[in-house]
């Protein structure tokens, strides 16, 4: 049996990818049940990774799991383990001196934190007793973790020590355990602190006697000759009986990454990288940078996370290299987490080091597979490349915008669900769109979840969750999968909520006849955690300007200067002194910027050097939206601030200040409309509730003169950046999803809107362009002295308008728009000259009769106020009520 095993573990390492049981049996001409076995088996043992998903595959496992073996080929299995001759020296002589000790070597306990290498090193001692001869070329190396079993201690030492048939329920057949595996062997037992009590006393029998007996069995003693090697993340003292820990004698401290050189931890950085370039078929190229930041940061979790963060970053730079059509992959600091990104903090910490490593006249770095062949992509590329991989044809096939990628992967799930459940329209008409079954369905998992959790959820909540449902039933029915991109954190973040999910994802399986893949759970955990708030977003104030510069003055003079110049008080210096370090510095701006809890964004201008990546740290870090702009200038200061008073967006003032920078702005002058037209159709996945909108909208556009780009909205602030990239390309007609989302002057209608035929008769005036606005802007031009800008006002009073037909619930006569925009324009500027003093007739009684459409009125009015810095007075609230009632479709003539 034993060697039917091998043959399979030597064949998944032979074929280098991923298989399931039945390509096994086929290869090796055996029972697919038996595949099945062996392939579990070894996945128990460690020595291959199981993939989650139906059909189940395997693969063999990478090589240096943890991290710290290196490439080399020749010498002990020592020897090729990062730091041998260094940090590690002192662990590798003890561990030699336990496996040569006489007769049989020495019982070993392997302390070390999380991520530091322990199975690894365990592996490596093996690995050296049979090339020592201490134990037989084919002896076996069983490995186990306690923690699997450690809530059922009769399962645990049943796995450990055998056990006989019916010695305790469940219990129907006798079966080895571990002892028995590795006679003649080496038994390695992780998380061995998880062992309880009286597993530990039956295992040190055994250490002093040679002898165990199974579960169940009371004659017959059975003997094994084993070498045990124990590894704990804990102190010793805490969870080992002490009379266990004096049975084994040698005890191994693996040092944390902390404390091994910067030489080590870039030896590291280049095997891994290395690693993904095997596993991608093609070089990985990191930018300075980011290799700084990877050899500098606070890696908590040790060579594991270093891993694990080097793996991520490679798989958004193979994101950017799908999407973007770019030439080769190359992972920048944009691509790396905001803890590795704080690596560059440290700069001046050890910087003759960092010289001595990186080479200081490169700016880009590459790191290639020795075996390099092809520059093409390897066909069996694993887990996130693969999904990547899959996505990027998919769209590529349907022709789509293949930006719905590029949140997947960033999202901070937290912050996400935060700001889509506050962001939901209301469920007025949730039954036209939502299937009764799934509305059924939802109402049943939430009484559920209810009753679990102790938690109340409000409709709101259950008609997001009832969206969500409904594309997530199309999508498995289509068979498409999706990926959840932080699932692991929610798991332990949520542990209560995610038990439910479980739960209620069997609930629904059964209701609906379908499987629910594991990454959904993730998903509905979210839905049972994220906060239900009722109002909608704090209105936003104005972006910060925040000037960063070297020198003890050097900022603080140019804002005083354009302060004084616009006499205003807006925009922040902070100066760092070259005393200053780094760190010290990033501190005092993130510090700042917390005090000033910017709504609408924070623009960064800074000179030079390190201070130009405060930017991406502080949106990782702080979850705001920041734009950067660097070598600044007194009048890029000015105009930056200048146009933060006016309260323009982030985007906006950023372009403006680019293309000063540029020398290309000419003042007062937007940017050029794109001359393509599109609508953005979104939702939670960019697939279920869009695609939905896709064929409801589809036949009143005309497809050639405006283009549909469906988005998947993971969070705002990604989302938001995406739109911003659009702009750039497109004159972007109107936003359309379930998630509510306003921005700039673009008209958002909502899925409930979309799917009334009155909401969709508004978005349809919209998106087809049947108002003249061009020339709107064009002849207006001349006539409005007071506001800043023309082409802003009118399309803020598009937007205006459509959101006013809807909360009033009509909609205006054909040509009624345009006449509306010029009304409140001229309204707008003579307010604003202070010219109007006109009343209304009967003003108590109309407002009266009409109460409801008056407050509607006036609140959306109020956006007008804020942004024009105006106060309308009732009568022209009242006016402005009266000409929508009165020229609204099908109203009768004594209206």
């Amino acid at each position: 049996m034993a060697s039917r095993k091998d043959e399979v573990l030597q064949l998944l390492n032979e074929l280098n990818q991923k298989v399931t049981a039945i390509d096994v049996a086929s290869k090796l001409g055996m029972d697919r049940a038996n595949a099945s076995r062996y392939l579990n088996d070894l996945f128990k043992e460690q020595k291959i990774d199981k993939l989650s998903g139906k059909p189940v595959y395997y693969e063999a496992k990478q090589q240096a799991a943890e991290g710290i073996q290196n490439e080399q080929t020749e010498g002990t299995a020592f020897d090729r383990l990062i730091g041998s001759e260094q940090s590690l020296k002192v662990s590798i002589q003890q561990a030699k001196a336990a496996i040569l000790y006489p007769p049989n070597g020495l019982h070993t306990l392997i302390l070390g934190k999380t991520g530091t290498g322990k199975s690894l090193f365990a592996e490596c001692m093996y690995q050296f007793a049979k090339e020592s001869a201490m134990i037989p070329s084919e002896a076996p190396f069983i490995s186990f973790n306690c923690a699997d079993y450690a809530q059922n201690p009769q399962l645990l030492f049943g796995h450990i020590f055998g056990v006989v048939k019916g010695a305790y329920t469940g219990a129907e057949e006798t079966r080895e355990g571990l002892l028995a595996q590795a006679d003649g062997g080496i038994l390695f037992l992780d998380e061995i602190h998880r062992l309880p009590p009286e597993g530990q006393e039956m295992l040190f029998t055994f250490i002093d006697k040679g002898e165990y007996r199974p579960l169940g069995e009371s004659a017959k003693v059975h003997r094994a000759q084993v070498e045990i090697i124990g590894a704990t993340t804990e102190s010793p003292d805490n969870f080992l009986l002490e009379t266990f820990t004096r049975r084994i004698p040698m005890t191994i401290t693996l040092p944390q990454l902390s404390e091994r050189n910067l030489e080590e931890r870039y030896q590291m950085v280049e095997f891994f990288l290395k690693q993904e370039a095997r596993r991608l078929n093609q070089p990985i190229r990191v930018h300075r940078q980011a290799l700084i930041a990877f050899l500098l940061y606070h890696a908590s979790a040790n060579v594991g996370q270093l891993q694990r963060d080097l793996k991520l970053a490679c798989a958004k730079a193979f994101l950017h290299y799908k999407t973007k059509a770019a030439n080769y992959i190359l992972i920048e600091q944009d691509d790396l987490p905001i803890h590795v990104q704080k690596g560059l903090l440290h700069m001046k910490d050890e910087p003759e080091k960092l010289n001595r490593l990186i080479d200081i006249n490169k700016t880009i770095f590459k790191f290639a597979d020795a075996s390099e062949a092809s520059q093409d992509l390897h066909v069996e590329l694993n887990d996130v490349y693969q999904a990547i991989q899959d996505k990027a044809e998919e769209l590529l096939k349907e022709g789509k915008d293949q930006s719905e990628l590029e949140a997947e992967l960033y999202v901070d799930v937290d912050q996400y669900f935060h700001d889509y459940m506050v962001q939901l329209p209301t469920q007025q008409t949730a039954k036209e769109i939502i299937d009764p079954e799934v509305w059924e369905l939802t109402e049943e998992v939430y009484d559920i979840a209810e009753k679990r959790l102790s938690r109340s959820y409000n409709d709101k909540m259950k008609f997001a969750f009832s969206l969500h449902l409904q594309s997530t039933i199309e999508r498995i029915r289509e068979q498409k999968h999706i990926v959840h991109p932080d699932l692991n954190n929610v798991r332990k973040k949520y542990p209560k909520e995610f038990q439910v999910a479980i739960e209620l994802s069997t609930t629904i399986e059964q209701a609906l006849n379908i499987e629910i893949p594991f990454d959904e759970i993730g998903f509905l955990t979210m839905f049972l955690t994220a906060e239900v708030v009722d109002s909608m977003f704090v209105s936003e104030s104005q972006v910060e300007v925040l000037v960063l510069m070297h020198g003890r003055s050097t900022a603080s003079s140019m804002v005083e200067t354009v302060q004084e110049l616009l006499s205003i008080e807006s925009g922040t210096a902070i100066d760092m002194p070259l005393t200053m370090d780094v760190k010290t510095m990033y501190e005092k701006v993130k510090n700042r910027v917390l005090k000033l809890n910017p709504q609408k964004g924070v623009l960064i201008l800074s000179d030079m050097g390190s201070l130009t990546s405060f930017g991406n740290m502080l949106t990782e870090e702080l979850g705001i939206r920041t734009k950067t702009v660097t070598m600044t200038s007194t009048p890029v200061v000015l105009e930056a601030i200048r146009k933060a008073s006016l309260g323009r967006g982030l985007e906006d003032i950023y372009q403006s200040c680019q293309q000063l920078f540029e020398n290309k702005y000419k003042a007062h002058v937007l940017r050029t409309k794109p001359a393509k037209n599109a609508v953005i159709l979104t939702c939670f996945t960019g697939e279920g509730v869009a695609e939905q909108l896709r064929m409801r909208i589809a036949p009143i556009i005309d497809e050639s003169k405006v283009e549909i780009i469906l988005l998947q909205f993971l969070h705002k602030d990604a989302f938001r950046e995406r739109i911003d990239q659009l702009m750039e390309e497109y004159n972007i007609l109107a936003i359309m999803g379930s998630v509510e989302f306003e921005y700039q002057n673009i008209p958002f209608f909502s899925a409930l809107e979309v799917f009334s035929d009155g909401g969709l008769d508004i978005a349809k005036r919209i998106i087809s362009d049947e108002v003249p606005y061009e020339k709107l802007i064009a002849s207006l031009s001349g006539n409005l002295t007071a506001v800043d800008s023309v082409e802003e006002l009118v399309y803020f009073l598009r937007k205006l308008i459509s959101e006013l037909q809807i909360q009033l619930n009509l909609i205006l006569e054909p040509g009624v728009d345009i006449g509306m925009i010029l009304h409140l324009a001229f309204l707008i500027e003579r307010v604003q000259l202070g010219a109007v003093d006109r009343e209304f007739p009967d003003l108590n009684e109309f407002v009266k009769q009409h109460m409801v459409e008056m407050q509607v009125t006036q609140q959306m009015m109020e956006n007008v106020e804020r942004e024009y810095q105006i106060t309308i007075p009732q009568s022209e609230i009242a006016y402005l009520t009266q000409m929508m009632l009165a020229n609204r479709v099908g109203a009768g003539s004594g209206e």
